[in-house]
């Protein structure tokens, strides 16, 4: 089912629309956006579109999924930097990543999507109770109006899924002062710093979690959506680029 968009083959430029078909900006719509988000993530992952249908249960991670229109719109460099637009003194426009580097209009793209912040901890609240354990919170953005935004949600997706494994590789969801020290620790803290200087934005952890979401989108949409819908070939387009 699908089994072509894993095969290694000559491929035509991004096909995505500069206009989705559809406007993603009513409340149908982004349930839409919602329930596709839900049917290719793990049981754990509660995707929400409002910070009152977060559930405060261990071990769940919500994601409160923030849908974008075109007047907030984001730019980034060719590396996905985020971009910010400033005003030259004869009225020239120009943009520039957080590192200083400059850009001109023709050099910097709309995002389509991103994860916004860090994925935050927090302890369950028990009073006499016997609640133990901590839930996550993670937003991502998304621009549906500028191009097919379930093959975006797909690679957001796969950066929360390294964000989630990059917290527990280091621990982030403890206390420092619930750290138990012991005789091997510097050496699990070394090959934990080996393992996420191998991490860079689209690493092997990104590429892994990609390739295991497309494969959940296969399984969930292989019947529903039609074979010549545009999502596949682009869907196919994303694996291609990183697979390499």
């Amino acid at each position: 089912m699908r089994k072509e968009i894993f095969q290694k083959t000559n491929f035509m430029k991004y096909p995505g629309q500069a206009a989705w078909e559809h406007r993603m900006t009513s409340a149908f719509n982004k349930e839409k956006i919602r329930r596709f988000a839900k049917r290719i993530t793990p049981k754990s992952w509660n995707i929400i579109l409002h910070e009152k249908d977060a559930l405060e249960t261990a071990g769940v991670l919500n994601i409160l999924l923030s849908i974008q229109g075109q007047d907030t719109q984001v730019y980034a460099d060719r590396y996905g930097n985020k971009c910010y637009e400033y005003q030259g003194r004869v009225g020239e426009k120009y943009f520039a990543n957080r590192y200083g580097d400059i850009f001109h209009t023709n050099q910097v793209k709309p995002v389509l999507g991103m994860v916004l912040g860090r994925m935050t901890f927090k302890e369950l609240n028990s009073f006499g109770g016997d609640k133990k354990g901590k839930h996550a919170k993670i937003i991502v953005q998304l621009w549906p109006d500028l191009g097919d935004w379930r093959v975006t949600l797909v690679h957001e997706l796969a950066h929360v899924a390294v964000y989630r494994w990059r917290a527990f590789v280091t621990k982030d969801y403890k206390k420092q002062g619930l750290f138990k020290r012991y005789i091997g620790e510097n050496l699990r803290t070394s090959i934990i710093r080996e393992q996420l200087s191998m991490e860079n934005h689209h690493g092997p952890r990104f590429k892994k979690a990609l390739l295991s979401l497309a494969k959940r989108a296969i399984r969930e949409f292989g019947e529903e959506i039609s074979e010549d819908d545009v999502f596949w070939k682009t869907l196919k387009f994303e694996l291609e680029s990183f697979m390499k």
